[in-house]
C-alpha cells in the first residue's frame, strides 16, 4: 500500500497555541456506507469533510445516522449505546473511517511518543504547549504501521494512517485529549490494573480519576482551547447536555444499519474450488472466501466484529474460524471435513447468515461403483451434422460425480441403427472418423475427460434418436434419455431445391460435414471441401464394408495414396465444375468414354472425354436452364453441384474402385 508521505516542520520550542488554533485531526472521512473499502480505491463521492459537532452538542446529531456512524463511540459513553454520553465512562472519542484514511496532528508542537503499544498498537503522542497552561497531549490510536521516530511538527501535518486493532473491529481513529503528565495516552490501569476495561467503561468505574486526567475532545476542538484553567473546562463539560439511553439506537441497531449498507453493495461467497462441491473425507481443502464491491474486487475490513464460519464442530474444520480484514478481494480459508455426508457452512456477519455452502463428504469407497447418471442430450441434431452431447455419473448426493475415479466398465447405446457416434472426451479436435462410429460406445473413466465422458452423434437418416447408458454386465439400465433427438433438415435446405435428393443421399453417406447446422449448398466448393468430400466418400464405404477385412485393407491403401494426390494445394482455392470432374475420375480411376460424339456446344478440346463419359456412361445433365446444350466446365463448382456429381458417379465409383485395387 502505498504510504503517504509524512512531512515535519521544526518549531521554536516558545511557540503556543492560541485560540482558534486547533483542527479537527481528518480533513476528509469516507461516506458511512463506503468506508469498509480502502481510503485510496474510494470515489470522490465516497469522500467526505469530517463533519462538525457544532458545540459539543451531541443532543442535536443523536437521530443523524451519518453522524451516529462516523463519531461510532463518543467520550463518556458506552459500549452498548455509543452515544450515552455522561452516563459511563468512555475514555476517548472514535472516529470511523476507510482504512488508510489520512491523520493529521490538531497542532503544533513535539511527537514523544510513535510506535506500537501493547493495548493501542500503532500510536501518536503529541504533546502541546498552551498559553496559561501546562502542556496537553493529544492522542491518535489504532494507526497503520509506525516507521516516524521523535520530531517536531506543525498542525496540518499527516502523522500517518487510519487502521484496525485490538478490539476495534472497524476501521477508526482512536482520538484522546490527556490534560496531565501522566503515561500517554493516558489508561484505565491508573485507577487499578485488575479492572476489566468494559466493566470500566459500562459501570461508571475510576470516573474521577478520569475527569481529573483527560477531557472531552470533540469539547476542546469546538471551543478552540479559549479556557483560563482546568475548573473552567470541567465546568463546560459538566454543562454537556446528556443523552440517555432509552432515547437513542442502541450499538445493535447501529450495526444491524452498517451491515446492511455493506451487504447492499458487497457480494461474500465461500468457493471450494472444486466441481460440484464434492470433497474427499480427510482431506484438507483450500477453499476462497470472495468478496466483491458492485463486482469489483474488494479489500478492507468487514463489518462488525467479524465474519464467522458456522459449522458443525464434528464433521469438519475451519481455520480461521472467524474473518476480519480481506485483501485483494480473497481470503484463503483451510478446510478439512471429518465425516461423510452433505453439510453445510454457513457465512454469518453479527446475527446474519449472508451465505450458505452446501458441500458433499465421501470417501473414495462410496463412489467405486455409481448406480446413477445423466445423459445430457439438445433437442434436435440436422442430418450428418455432427454435434457433441456428454454423459455424467451422479453421486449418492445426487451431484455430478466428476474428479472422482470410479470402476467398472459401462456402456452407452444407441436405440437406433440408422445413427452412430464416437467417444472425443480426449481428442483434441472433437470430431468422428467414419471408422470410429459405433452404435455401443464401452468406456471406463479414463476414456473420459476429468469424469465426463463427451461423445459426438451422426443421424444417417430422419428416425428420432435416444440413447441408454448400462454397467457391463448388469441386465438393466442406469438410465436413458427421457425424450427423443429429432432429425431434421440443414437449415436453409429444402425439398424445392433442384438439388435436393441427391444432396439429402449424400448427406446420409456423410460426405460433407455440416457447418453449424447449415450445408451453405450454393457456396462455391473450396480445396478443402473437395478433399473433405473423397475421404468422407472413402470413410463411408470403409464403414459399410462391416466385417470384410480385405475391402477394408483396399480402402485404407486408397486413403493414403489419394491423401498424397491432394495434399499440395491451398484449402481455400476454387475449383471449376472440370477440375473436380477430373479430380473424381483421376483418383477413382474412371474409365473415360472416347468416341466421336459431341451433343453439347462445349463438348471439346481438354474437356471432351470427360463431359462425354458423364453423359453417355451416367446420363449427367446439370440442373439449371443451360443444360441441354452446354456443360459450362470453366465455371466454378458449387457445394451442392459437387454432392450432386458425386452422388450420380456414386454406384459405378465403387465397383471400378473395388476392381481396380
Amino acid at each position: 500500500m502505498k504510504k503517504i508521505i509524512i512531512f515535519f516542520v521544526l518549531l521554536f520550542i516558545g511557540e503556543f497555541a492560541y485560540a482558534g488554533d486547533f483542527i479537527y485531526p481528518f480533513a476528509q472521512v469516507a461516506v458511512p456506507k463506503c468506508r469498509f473499502s480502502s481510503w485510496n480505491n474510494l470515489w470522490n463521492e465516497c469522500r467526505m469533510s469530517i463533519p462538525r459537532i457544532e458545540n459539543w452538542n451531541y443532543s442535536k446529531y443523536k437521530t443523524d445516522s451519518t453522524y451516529r456512524k462516523i463519531y461510532s463511540i463518543l467520550w463518556w459513553a458506552t459500549y452498548n449505546y455509543w452515544w450515552d454520553v455522561w452516563y459511563w465512562s468512555h475514555l476517548w472519542v472514535d472516529i470511523a473511517t476507510s482504512l488508510w484514511t489520512p491523520v493529521r496532528s490538531i497542532w503544533d508542537w513535539e511527537v514523544i511518543l510513535a510506535k506500537a503499544l501493547s493495548w493501542w498498537w500503532n500510536t501518536v503522542v503529541i504533546k502541546h504547549k498552551l498559553q496559561n497552561w501546562k502542556y496537553i497531549y493529544s492522542n491518535y490510536s489504532h494507526l497503520s504501521k509506525i516507521i516516524a521516530k521523535i520530531w517536531y511538527i506543525k498542525a496540518w501535518t499527516t502523522i500517518w494512517e487510519v487502521w484496525s486493532t485490538w478490539n476495534s473491529y472497524w476501521n477508526h481513529l482512536h482520538f484522546q485529549i490527556d490534560i496531565t503528565g501522566q503515561s500517554h495516552p493516558y489508561w484505565y490501569t491508573t485507577c487499578s490494573k485488575w479492572i476489566e476495561i468494559f466493566d470500566v467503561v459500562n459501570n461508571w468505574l475510576c470516573r474521577n480519576y478520569l475527569l481529573a486526567n483527560t477531557v472531552d475532545p470533540i469539547l476542546f476542538l469546538e471551543n478552540n482551547w479559549k479556557f483560563q484553567d482546568i475548573q473552567e473546562i470541567q465546568q463546560k463539560q459538566q454543562q454537556t447536555i446528556k443523552i440517555e439511553p432509552k432515547n437513542i439506537k442502541t450499538r445493535n441497531q447501529i450495526t444491524e444499519e452498517e451491515i446492511n449498507d455493506f451487504l447492499r453493495d458487497h457480494t461474500i461467497k465461500l468457493n471450494t474450488m472444486v466441481a460440484w462441491d464434492n470433497l474427499e473425507i480427510s482431506k484438507t481443502y483450500l477453499s476462497k472466501l470472495t468478496v466483491n464491491y458492485h463486482n469489483k474486487l474488494f479489500s478492507g475490513n468487514l463489518p462488525w466484529e467479524w465474519l464467522e464460519f458456522e459449522y458443525n464442530k464434528s464433521v469438519l474444520k475451519v481455520f480461521p474460524e472467524k474473518v476480519i480484514f480481506v485483501d485483494k478481494w480473497i481470503r484463503e480459508v483451510q478446510i478439512t471435513w471429518l465425516k461423510s455426508g452433505k453439510h453445510v457452512i454457513n457465512l454469518k456477519i453479527w446475527k446474519k447468515i449472508i451465505w450458505s455452502l452446501f458441500v458433499n463428504i465421501y470417501s473414495n469407497s462410496e463412489m467405486q461403483n455409481p448406480t446413477d447418471a445423466s445423459i445430457i442430450i439438445k433437442n434436435s441434431i440436422a442430418l450428418w451434422e455432427e454435434k457433441q452431447f456428454w454423459a455424467v455419473f451422479k453421486t449418492k448426493f445426487g451431484t455430478k460425480q466428476m474428479y472422482i475415479p470410479y470402476n467398472w466398465t459401462y456402456k452407452i447405446k444407441l436405440l437406433s441403427w440408422k445413427a452412430k457416434f464416437c467417444n472425443v472426451s480426449n481428442k483434441t479436435i472433437k470430431t468422428c472418423r467414419n471408422s470410429e462410429l459405433v452404435n455401443e460406445l464401452y468406456f471406463r473413466y479414463e476414456d473420459t475427460k476429468n469424469w465426463i465422458l463427451l461423445f459426438n452423434i451422426i443421424p444417417f437418416d430422419y428416425i428420432p434418436i435416444k440413447l441408454s447408458l448400462s454397467k457391463v454386465g448388469n441386465k438393466y439400465d442406469i438410465t436413458w434419455t427421457k425424450t427423443q433427438i429429432t432429425v431434421t433438415n440443414p437449415l436453409r435446405f429444402d425439398n424445392s431445391y433442384v438439388y435436393y435428393n441427391e444432396n439429402i443421399s449424400a448427406l446420409k453417406k456423410w460426405y460433407l460435414r455440416l457447418n453449424k447446422w447449415y450445408l451453405l449448398q450454393d457456396n462455391e466448393l473450396t480445396w478443402r471441401q473437395l478433399k473433405e468430400i473423397v475421404f468422407n466418400y472413402l470413410e463411408y464405404e470403409y464403414l459399410r464394408s462391416g466385417d470384410n477385412l480385405a475391402q477394408k485393407n483396399l480402402i485404407i491403401k486408397k486413403i493414403s495414396e489419394v491423401k498424397w494426390n491432394l495434399s499440395v494445394f491451398d484449402d481455400y482455392k476454387k475449383y471449376t465444375r472440370w477440375d473436380f470432374t477430373k479430380i473424381i475420375f483421376d483418383n477413382f480411376s474412371l474409365n473415360l468414354v472416347k468416341n466421336d460424339n459431341k451433343v453439347l456446344l462445349d463438348e471439346s478440346w481438354k474437356y471432351k472425354d470427360y463431359i462425354t463419359t458423364l453423359r453417355e456412361k451416367y446420363d449427367f445433365r446439370w440442373k439449371d436452364q443451360f443444360s441441354q446444350k452446354y456443360f459450362q466446365p470453366t465455371k466454378n463448382i458449387t457445394v451442392w453441384e459437387a454432392l450432386y456429381l458425386i452422388e450420380k458417379l456414386n454406384s459405378n465409383i465403387w465397383v471400378k474402385f473395388v476392381y481396380n485395387n
